[in-house]
């Protein structure tokens, strides 16, 4: 069991396209909607970005009371501010709004990331915060040509006293 470092910072709004899905497990069901959010993006010609981060998922259901194929998740992609807002089905650009969260770096392929995640709400809720938004995972490196054990993920949990 690794010990993480629990910090607190404010996160700026930041404008995303994203995919609305359900289902675990998530290395099946986050990758599927990431296909389907790039071809929706290719669709409507709205740029991929090429900087870190990238990408990031929302979680709305805590997996220990929901049904594994109920479980509730947003994936997101960073777009230029400058694009307009949408709503198609499951996928939209929208803007996720600034927060103050608590956080802490996963370093490292996700073998326990339930723990990290317990952690982190474990600290939030001692501390006297409650959470206020779905937490969110912050692929800071991340992906295919990116060997597991070089990855970096922020779990973060939007917070108020």
């Amino acid at each position: 069991m690794s010990s993480y470092d629990i910090e607190i910072k404010k996160v700026p709004a930041v404008r995303v396209a994203s995919f609305q899905a359900k289902g675990m497990p998530f290395n099946v069901t986050i990758p599927k909607a990431y296909e389907e959010l790039a071809k929706w993006m290719d669709s409507k010609k709205i740029p991929m970005p090429t900087g870190s981060p990238m990408g990031l998922a929302l979680y709305y259901d805590d997996p220990k009371s929901v049904k594994p194929e109920e479980v509730r998740f947003k994936v997101a992609i960073l777009v230029p501010t400058e694009t307009p807002a949408i709503s198609e089905g499951k996928a939209a650009v929208e803007e996720l709004p600034a927060c103050e969260v608590a956080y802490l770096t996963v370093r490292g392929p996700y073998t326990n990331l339930e723990d990290a995640y317990n952690q982190l709400f474990s600290w939030v809720y001692k501390s006297g915060y409650k959470v206020t938004e779905p937490s969110r995972e912050v692929y800071v490196k991340w992906g295919e040509p990116i060997p597991p054990e070089e990855w970096v993920t922020e779990i973060q949990a939007p917070i108020e006293k």
